[in-house]
């Protein structure tokens, strides 16, 4: 997610695309259990398994013209705060002027979500989807990359439970899934490792929300692909449970203004690892900004995603 990447610094980023991009062949860090023995895990009885079907949450009559031609639901993310302002951005850059119906916010870091901006999505009918910034991140350590914080089982426990904070916080629904963004970094290799992902996940289904994965799998090759398919092979009960988002492949990435839309979103077919139940990935980031005048990513989110806020304040199932 270009404008999403840089959660960490402290000036708004550039929109662009991501430098990880074409990274080299990264090194899978072996999983250690110990650290993560002692951590509560909630019972398995309040949480839907991701390969179970669910019950596709109705759309009201406006939100079921924001679909792709395939009935996947257009959306868009944003490090900017949803806003009439922004709102009227995304209507003039893509075509058919849509509200999306799903839109990606932060819960926390230097764009984090505000609580107006629930307000915001409930008077358009906007579903929302939670996101975690990840605390390395590209072009944002003095012009370099900031690497090192996505490895070790301490890491994972400190960055999830402020990010339980920061839902807490905001009121946010019991139910909501929590996108930990793990995107790979150009220079970040060997993490992030999988006992960070599986704390991560211990510690957030302890909470009362759920846990998801944003993450790239352009190549098999990917830190974040060998780590969760090392714990696909040993959990399956973190293979059931945690959804997946992906940013790859990107067809639509620099779309001129006006050239794309819901109407024209491609089949649903992002690059996901190849250890992934085929249900895991909900949603897939097709297209990414590298203009300053466009203020959004877009999306297309499947209409069975859980954990999503819908505009009545319920959580999707």
């Amino acid at each position: 997610m270009a404008l999403l990447l840089s959660a960490c610094s402290t000036s708004p980023p550039t929109p662009g695309r991501s430098p990880s991009h074409p990274v080299s062949a990264a090194v899978s860090t072996p999983l250690t259990s110990t650290p993560v023995g002692s951590i509560p895990v909630r019972s398995t009885s309040s949480m839907r398994p991701v390969s179970s079907p669910a019950p596709r949450p109705a759309l009201p009559p406006v939100a079921r013209r924001r679909m792709t031609p395939q009935r996947m639901w257009w959306g868009v993310d944003s490090t900017t705060p949803m806003s009439e302002q922004v709102l009227d951005n995304v209507r003039g850059w893509y075509r058919g002027a849509q509200v999306p119906a799903v839109w990606g916010r932060y819960v926390s870091g230097h764009w984090a979500l505000h609580p107006s901006e629930l307000g915001f999505a409930r008077t358009h009918g906007i579903y929302l989807y939670v996101l975690v910034p990840d605390a390395n991140c590209s072009v944002c350590s003095g012009g370099g990359d900031l690497c090192g914080n996505d490895r070790t089982s301490a890491q994972a426990t400190e960055d999830a439970r402020a990010a339980i904070r920061a839902a807490t916080a905001l009121h946010l629904p019991s139910g909501t899934m929590l996108y930990k963004d793990v995107e790979q970094i150009g220079s970040c290799t060997g993490e992030l490792t999988a006992q960070y992902l599986l704390t991560w996940y211990r510690v957030g289904r302890a909470s009362p929300y759920r846990v998801g994965f944003y993450g790239n799998a352009y190549s098999q090759h990917y830190d974040f692909v060998h780590a969760y398919c090392q714990l696909v092979r040993h959990h399956p009960m973190f293979t059931r449970e945690v959804v997946l988002a992906d940013d790859e492949p990107e067809p639509a990435i620099g779309a001129a203004q006006g050239t794309i839309g819901p109407a024209d979103a491609p089949p649903f077919k992002p690059d996901a690892p190849y250890c992934a139940p085929d249900t895991a990935t909900k949603i897939w980031q097709y297209g990414e900004s590298i203009s300053s005048g466009n203020l959004t990513d877009v999306d297309e989110v499947m209409p069975d995603t859980p954990g999503l806020i819908a505009p009545d304040g319920s959580v999707t199932p």
